[in-house]
């Protein structure tokens, strides 16, 4: 019976044989069990500061180690990992019993990768995904079917959409949704009828890897609901044989200027606040009921593991409205794991695991809950390239702990994980740190930065000053810049800036 951390552990030491490996980007981006199972290994495709830091505590395969600020021309996510043949090679050691593979999100090439090599696939299947559980116009039926209440609304044709009808029906702001674009980048709050003309257009471009490509939209079906004003809150869920698990609600980091470019769309994901994210039990037990209808939806149709529920808060009501679900890893990790194990919880992450290795396992469900329904500390940022181009860093950031003092950040040890903070005035700056002269996409990623206190502002909406300050050092530091004739020089050289 599994019943808290020790027993969780316990329980893996005694029974879990199979090879367990990460699969990700970056090495961080697959920590979070390294100190609940033995022997935990890590597949990663680049090479980053902080991989440098992790292999020294973890096994860390990485594609790209030894390659600079060069990177392979395939695609940058897991399954370029899992199908390059270097990787199957090292995989050919652990035959008995055969490796589990942990990723972000699976795909079809995974999957069948997965299958011919015996390999057992930690994440629920493609099918789940953008055309069904993700889509968020099916998704507003199901939320109809179980009742729960997405924000009040409609789904019309794209290419037969009246500003002034829906200005009128819906005031301003309104929302207009892409069913299958996540991170907000198919999210607009149309406020004028510049928005709106901007909107039309985006619906009409995707981006992919940094690139703008357009989509055929004559049979897009997308969302108009009405604007709530409130905050972001969001829940993590897992399916397990013997029940729904969740943590407790944590507040999303959402168009937040100073770490993502608002350019990009509306309701884009910058990060969590742990620390802050404390609410009344009325709002708390309507998420619970939420996350357990939904999960148990889900569990009809073969779903089982990591699932998350967004939500938008209407704070003059203290009514959660369900905006969309995410049946796969959550952008909360592997932070949300090491936030648990910081308040000696047992991580959700690793009742995941365990459904996909069909484990023999008993736990007691409303106690696991109750441990990981506990108020957490901490908070993590996601800086991104805020420019619409693509730049060239030119400083040397290294990773790992820093303090603000007298108006500069100050380096003050190595580190990669949140175990590493030791101070509230502390942050950690982790997760893909790349070498001087590495280059960045419009919009990539440049980091992440760990906090032991909250970062949001009073309204819930704004990083508090000091966030906002180490956040715009972090940046600073970098020293971007831009890197002219990006096009002209591809077309001459297409290995040129490979996949950023």
């Amino acid at each position: 019976m599994i019943t808290d951390l020790p027993s969780l552990k316990q329980y893996f030491r005694d029974n879990v044989k199979t090879p367990i490996f990460g699969v990700g980007v970056y090495a961080f981006d697959r920590l979070g069990l390294e100190d609940v199972v033995e022997n935990y290994r890590i597949l990663a495709l680049r090479y980053s500061k902080d991989t440098k830091l992790i292999e020294k505590d973890i096994e860390v395969f990485s594609l790209e180690k030894g390659m600079g600020t060069q990177h392979i021309k395939e695609s940058r996510n897991s399954t370029t990992v899992i199908a390059h043949p270097r990787t199957k090679g090292y995989l050919s050691r652990f035959t008995d019993p055969s490796p589990a593979l942990i990723v972000y999100k699976s795909s079809s090439k995974m999957e069948r990768i997965c299958r011919e090599n015996d390999w057992t696939l930690v994440a629920p299947a493609v099918k789940f995904g953008k055309n069904l559980f993700e889509d968020k116009i099916k998704f507003r039926k199901i939320l109809e079917k179980i009742g729960a209440s997405p924000p009040p609304g409609e789904v019309l044709p794209a290419n037969n959409l009246n500003f002034y009808k829906l200005k009128n029906k819906y005031g301003t702001p309104f929302v207009l949704q892409h069913p299958r674009r996540g991170g907000g980048k198919g999210t607009f709050f149309i406020t004028s009828q510049d928005d709106w003309y901007k909107a039309a257009r985006k619906l009409r471009i995707q981006e992919i890897e940094g690139e703008e490509v357009a989509e055929d939209i004559s049979d897009l079906e997308v969302i108009v609901a009405k604007y709530i004003n409130g905050p972001s809150p969001s829940i993590t869920g897992c399916v397990t044989r013997h029940g729904i698990l969740s943590t407790n609600l944590q507040y999303q980091l959402i168009d937040i200027a100073e770490l993502y470019n608002p350019q990009k769309g509306s309701g884009l994901f910058c990060g969590h606040d742990w620390s802050s994210s404390q609410f009344s039990p009325e709002v708390e037990k309507q998420a619970y009921n939420i996350v357990e209808k939904v999960g148990k939806y889900f569990q009809k149709f073969g779903y089982k593991g990591i699932f998350g529920v967004d939500f938008v808060l209407d704070e003059s009501t203290n009514k959660l409205y369900v905006t969309e679900s995410n049946p796969r890893l959550l952008g909360s990790f592997p932070t949300l794991a090491m936030v648990q194990l910081k308040n000696n919880e047992p991580p959700i992450i690793a009742f995941h695991l365990l459904e996909y290795l069909n484990a023999d396992y008993e736990i007691d469900i409303k106690k696991i809950n109750s441990l990981m329904r506990k108020p957490k500390k901490g908070a993590q940022m996601f800086p991104h390239n805020l420019t619409g181009h693509w730049m060239r860093s030119n400083g040397r950031v290294k990773a790992g702990v820093y303090r603000f003092r007298n108006g500069n950040l100050k380096f003050i040890r190595p580190g990669y994980a949140m175990k590493h903070l030791k101070r509230k005035d502390e942050f950690l700056l982790t997760d893909g740190v790349l070498q001087k002269r590495a280059h960045y996409s419009p919009n990539r990623r440049l980091g992440r930065i760990l906090t032991l206190r909250g970062v949001l502002a009073k309204d819930k909406k704004h990083l508090a000053p000091w966030a906002r300050r180490i956040v715009l050092k972090t940046h600073n530091r970098f020293k971007l810049r831009r890197v002219w004739f990006v096009g002209l020089r591809k077309f001459f050289n297409p290995d040129f800036l490979a996949k950023g």
